[in-house]
């Protein structure tokens, strides 16, 4: 067994399986931040329906998406005018860097690593904003803002929540943080990717009004579709208008589009999902802090924990997959933070009572 090896992303079972030379099936995964709960059961026969209707599959997609857009524009309440989708977040996030061209770009961290790989391969230099332990990951709008005019940067990149804190930006600070980005020539560009666990504080409405203000959400998370690549942005007619053009014809394919808009129109099942998730989150992180584990209040569908730095933290990450099959996202690749740190992912209930008695076992084994 390879002692330093570490998949980049949370949710590879696979690549896991290979390595530790067991089922993948076997696996329980908290590491991928992926609502536990699928798409409902009347998404997939409507799907199994489109399919064996063959359309679906010989005719092209919609160039324009309108269906889709029409599903999106309802669901975060703002104009069709305003979106554009693409195949994920982070090709989405290389259109908005070919509209806005900026030479150097500030990101705080933690932050998901495939940032600074996009931000390199437009060429965009990456400067950080650290946030800490100490503030509890907190991001302190002044001091963003004045880093911000220290580094010369033409774009703010942030996700709210953050990853893998699960930090939440209150909508005024963010709001606030873009006026005082605006009055120094940058563009904001936020990740929403995690948003619709908390909803009332997304800034997706205000993008679609406000120059210098970017938007950028996924299907993949919340509605538990990784498997089909769809997201979209939310920006001004100007700014929409100079993404557009650097789109290719047909980004989404049109199962994927289909899947988005009717799962978009779902509302029994958000609402579910949102509470479920609070509900869970909540019970887990005081089982965790019972543990004796650092937990720190995330408001995404995964919390942050840190242990004991006496501990070995790839060792206990290597213990829990060998011994109990479950996998956690280990920091290690983050930067700014390190193998004592682990982010988990909100299961079911009976899945996170597994995971308990799996980490109790390992951090408070019997004499």
């Amino acid at each position: 067994m390879n002692e330093e090896f570490m998949p980049a992303h949370g949710g590879q079972l696979r690549e896991l399986a290979d390595e530790f030379g067991v089922s993948e099936t076997s696996l329980l995964d908290f590491s991928a931040s992926i609502d536990p709960k699928p798409p409902s059961d009347l998404v997939v026969a409507a799907l199994c329906d489109a399919l064996r209707a063959r359309t679906i599959l010989t005719a092209y997609p919609d160039m324009h998406y309108v269906a889709l857009k029409e599903s999106i524009a309802a669901y975060v309440q703002v104009d069709v005018d305003a979106l554009s989708v693409h195949s994920g977040v982070m090709p989405l996030l290389g259109v908005a860097l070919s509209a806005l061209r900026p030479r150097k770009c500030l990101v705080p961290v933690p932050a998901f690593a495939e940032y600074r790989k996009v931000l390199g391969q437009f060429g965009v230099e990456c400067c950080t904003f650290p946030s800490t332990e100490d503030t509890g990951f907190l991001l302190d709008g002044e001091l963003l803002v004045t880093r911000l005019k220290e580094s010369g940067a033409q774009v703010l990149l942030l996700a709210n929540p953050q990853s893998p804190s699960g930090r939440l930006m209150r909508k005024k600070d963010l709001l606030r943080l873009h006026e005082q980005a605006s009055a120094l020539d940058a563009t904001v560009i936020v990740d929403e990717a995690f948003i619709d666990y908390a909803p009332e504080n997304s800034v997706a409405q205000w993008a679609a009004k406000l120059p210098g203000l970017v938007v950028l959400r996924s299907l993949t998370k919340f509605f538990a579709m990784p498997g089909l690549r769809v997201a979209y942005a939310v920006s001004c007619p100007q700014m929409r208008a100079a993404m557009e053009s650097s789109i290719p014809a047909w980004p989404v394919g049109s199962i994927a589009a289909e899947a988005a808009r009717m799962v978009l129109q779902d509302q029994l099942s958000i609402a579910h999902t949102v509470a479920t998730n609070r509900t869970e989150r909540i019970w887990l992180a005081e089982q965790l802090r019972a543990l004796g584990l650092r937990v720190f209040p995330g408001e995404a569908n995964y919390l942050l924990i840190g242990i004991d730095e006496s501990r070995s933290g790839l060792g206990l990450w290597r213990q829990l997959i060998v011994e109990h099959r479950i996998v956690l996202r280990c920091c290690a690749n983050f930067e700014g933070l390190d193998e004592h740190y682990f982010r988990i992912g909100v299961r079911a209930r009976m899945q996170n009572e597994m995971l308990v008695r799996a980490l109790r076992e390992v951090l408070h084994p019997a004499p």
